[in-house]
Parts: C-alpha cells; structure tokens; sequence
C-alpha cells in the first residue's frame, strides 16, 4: 500500500497484494525489465542445459534439486 499507492478500502489482503504486484510488474516493464525466459531468448529445448549448468545451493528454505530447477525454468518461460 505505502509503496505503490494501493488504496486498500473494500479490498482483502489478497486484493491488496495483486494490485501492488501489478503495479511494480508495470513498472518493470516501463523500465524494459524482461518478464519471462522467452524475453530473453530462451527456448524449451534449452532448459535442460540451463538445469544442467544450475549451481545448487545448500542452506535458505529449501535445497531445489534438479526437477524442481527444470520445472520453475518451464513455468518461467
């Protein structure tokens, strides 16, 4: 609310928190901030090698392992 001016009233959190998300995403853009793999070229055939070349790191909330890395890059595209 405090940073993208959403007006909060008659709205849920959840309302809330897409308008915010949709503002910063316009945002994004107007700054020509790529917004998915495709933007930057980035092909289905290519995201095994991408997987592939994947450091995986240990610690944070969760370890990723190699599905999961391929499938985040699939619904990134």
């Amino acid at each position: 609310m405090n940073v993208w001016e959403v007006n909060p009233a008659g709205k849920s959190d959840e309302q809330i928190a897409r308008e915010g998300l949709s503002c910063m995403e316009g945002w994004m853009k107007e700054l020509g901030l790529a917004m998915n793999l495709h933007e930057l070229g980035v092909t289905e055939e290519m995201l095994d090698g991408i997987t592939n070349g994947t450091i995986i790191m240990e610690g944070g909330y969760k370890v990723l392992n190699h599905d999961e890395v391929l499938n985040i890059l699939k619904n990134s595209l």
